[in-house]
């Protein structure tokens, strides 16, 4: 594929470097490599492969100084005005991967340096929490008392809270940032769903911890609860896909019932979870009151019923269609 990275670089020859077309150039890159890709599976050459898809591409000057900005210093007399200028995405003949992925260079949001910051490091306590408590669970590493070992399933707690509460409040190319509220919301359920699940497998595992029935229960109601807010959070979030992204989607017709019916991607999505809840659940008791030995099976059970789910409402009979 060096004839693409000649014909960009070719292209973005003698444009001003900046942050912006930088990462212009990198993501008309991955679209050029995988169109010239599909091109020659289909029998072209690899040189004819590239030549097509630049040329797909469309005018790669007019999107360069759309998103850079550049377009508005270097207009003269001679230029259009700006309401008959060329519209560098809407280019006659191109084809709708190129549209769609123009429209998303020109759409493109940096993450903030800081969200990144804290979700790097939130993730590197909840991932230092989850290998402690891991090694206390083995019996390598000794904790004395209850409350110490618990607060490393809080600390994970957290930290995952934050991570999903944050990324939420990010705004990214294709959707709207979350409400604080909602996404302060999503953070604390997620949070109660993990807390309960550390609490709750620290109890049963952890023979040498000292728990009683007190905290395991606790946990399992912090974990029903944590789910049950997930899931109402779930079901009454609105769509925050921004307008342009929308108008991509509908622009591309998928072949799969999930792509043409994102009702149906939904119920699996909330089936497959319900399913998946339940069979740890089932696992975990199992366990406790018979024999780790073949609770096992309750996971390869709920495999099975999944994929079953997912032939029915992708193959099944679709009054829709």
């Amino acid at each position: 594929m060096t004839t693409v990275h000649r014909l960009l670089d070719e292209a973005f020859a003698g444009v001003p470097q900046s942050p912006e077309v930088a990462d212009l150039k990198e993501e008309m890159r991955a679209g050029l490599l995988d169109r010239a890709a599909e091109l020659e599976a289909s029998g072209l050459s690899a040189d004819d492969a590239a030549r097509r898809a630049v040329a797909e591409l469309g005018d790669v000057g007019a999107l360069v100084a759309e998103v850079s900005g550049a377009s508005a210093g270097r207009r003269g007399a001679a230029d259009p005005a700006p309401d008959t200028a060329p519209d560098p995405v809407a280019d006659e003949g191109s084809p709708a991967w190129a549209v769609a992925e123009r429209l998303r260079a020109l759409h493109h949001v940096r993450p903030r340096p800081s969200f990144v910051v804290s979700v790097t490091l939130a993730a590197l306590v909840a991932a230092g929490a989850v290998a402690a408590l891991a090694l206390v669970l083995a019996g390598v590493l000794a904790l004395t008392g209850t409350a110490a070992t618990f607060g490393l399933s809080a600390l994970a707690a957290i930290a995952a809270g934050w991570i999903v509460g944050s990324s939420l409040r990010q705004e990214t190319t294709r959707n709207h940032p979350v409400p604080a509220g909602r996404a302060a919301g999503y953070g604390t359920a997620t949070a109660l769903a993990v807390a309960g699940g550390g609490v709750v497998t620290t109890s049963l595992l952890d023979a040498d911890l000292d728990a009683g029935a007190a905290w395991p229960l606790g946990g399992a109601v912090l974990l029903v609860l944590g789910a049950l807010a997930l899931t109402w959070l779930g079901v009454t979030q609105t769509n925050r896909t921004k307008a342009w992204a929308r108008e991509a989607a509908r622009a591309h017709h998928g072949d799969d019932r999930f792509s043409q019916d994102p009702a149906a991607a939904a119920r699996f999505g909330m089936y497959t979870a319900v399913i998946w809840v339940m069979a740890f659940v089932v696992t975990a008791v199992l366990g406790v009151v018979w024999t780790w030995r073949w609770s096992w099976l309750t996971l390869v059970a709920a495999w099975a019923v999944t994929m079953l789910l997912l032939a029915q409402m992708l193959f099944g009979k679709d009054t829709q269609r």
